[in-house]
């Protein structure tokens, strides 16, 4: 199989699908694909002689699929671009129906969140390293107890979860931001459907009707099935009347075959990428309270994604013969934001533990560690100790 045909099937076992369902499964398409780069790198000569191959098969694929994964995750309010290196992409801003205060949320040179106004009808985004380092074991890759796909499967993994990270971050801040409308948040114990359906309203009017509901599955755990009403019963007993909550059946059904609700009346809910930082299933990549609101129609898509360069692959030999993989993408990202979309804060989520520390929107002291992979956001990528794990 020759180079392009591997990174085409290689993109394909990222992604879990297959060039042709109705002659391969996925699971077909990721045991080919472990065979191909088995033979690349079936001895110790056979890698050195073929890892550029290997690498830019890699580098290739990376560069496809991680966009495409913004599109894939939150194409409901994000839009993605991809630039040179060292370049930045300049979007333009539509007015349109966006009646109120404008401003940008990015990186600031403090490396936090910071709020800018908005002077002119463009702004621009460029991007910062994110990365990460695996290692592998040459005798274990040989004896076919390890292939050389696990660790950049791990690595792309990681810098996804980065992706999520970096998004809901500069959501988070521009929530914070004083110049948010007060009426568009909502902060409450609990779930409380009058409370999401003000927001809803408010994003209805600039979606054109409609507005999307966008939050983590352990918020929409707790919203349940939605009480369509409460008509007044007589008691037996004592002939008094009592109120008994009535649930849409829809809900009802809904949780019964895939254990969320999909909808709030009428206005569809999508669950935002949700992960553990690592095996002890302890601690989320973001935080579990905020529910976002947002038109279903909006005519500007308020997070920006904007990815520079190439990824960059290399490997390093160790002392005790192990080879590590050090993989690193650069990318960054803004939100245009208006009075058009909205966020709902269940406080009784607040103390599901996370990487992410909402109140200063750095991170906090828990390695990210998947299995034998370390991904972080760094310039150095080349010396592990310098690698700002996460």
């Amino acid at each position: 199989m020759d180079k392009n045909a591997i990174k085409t099937l290689y993109i394909h076992a990222l992604r879990g699908t297959s060039p042709d369902v109705t002659k391969y499964s996925a699971t077909d398409v990721k045991g080919t694909i472990v065979d191909e780069f088995n033979k690349l790198c079936a001895t110790r000569k056979d890698y050195e002689e073929n890892k550029y191959t290997i690498f830019q098969i890699m580098q290739e694929s990376f560069d496809e699929v991680l966009p495409k994964y913004v599109g894939d995750a939150f194409g409901v309010f994000a839009e993605y671009k991809t630039v040179g290196l060292n370049q930045k992409y300049t979007f333009k801003v539509k007015r349109g129906r966006m009646r109120a205060k404008t401003f940008i949320t990015e990186v600031g040179l403090s490396g936090v969140y910071e709020a800018f106004r908005l002077d002119h009808d463009y702004f621009e985004v460029g991007g910062k390293a994110f990365g990460g380092a695996a290692y592998i074991d040459f005798e274990r890759l040989r004896s076919g107890d390890e292939d050389i796909t696990e660790p950049f499967n791990l690595l792309m993994e990681g810098l996804q979860e980065a992706i999520n990270r970096e998004i809901a971050k500069a959501l988070i801040a521009t929530v914070q931001n004083s110049d948010m409308p007060i009426a568009n948040k909502v902060a409450t114990n609990g779930f409380d459907p009058a409370s999401m359906m003000r927001l809803i309203t408010i994003a209805k009017t600039y979606g054109g009707g409609s507005a999307v509901i966008l939050a983590t599955p352990e918020w929409v755990a707790e919203m349940g099935p939605d009480a369509i009403g409460m008509p007044i019963l007589a008691n037996p007993a004592s002939n008094a009347g009592y109120a008994t909550p009535v649930y849409s059946p829809k809900d009802i059904n809904d949780i019964a075959n895939g254990g969320f609700v999909t909808t709030f009346r009428g206005t569809p809910i999508v669950q935002l990428p949700q992960s553990f930082v690592d095996e002890n299933n302890d601690m989320y990549q973001i935080p579990s309270q905020y529910a976002f609101v947002m038109p279903a129609n909006m005519g500007e898509k308020i997070v920006k994604v904007v990815f520079e360069g190439e990824t960059q692959i290399d490997d390093f030999k160790n002392r005790d013969r192990s080879i590590e993989l050090e993989v690193y993408k650069r990318f960054g990202v803004a939100i245009l934001t208006t009075n058009n979309w909205c966020v709902y804060e269940n406080l009784d989520l607040a103390s599901n533990p996370c990487i992410i520390d909402v109140n200063n929107l750095g991170f906090v002291n828990h390695p990210h560690k998947l299995g034998k992979v370390n991904v972080g956001q760094g310039t150095d990528y080349a010396d592990p100790s310098k690698i700002n794990t996460l």
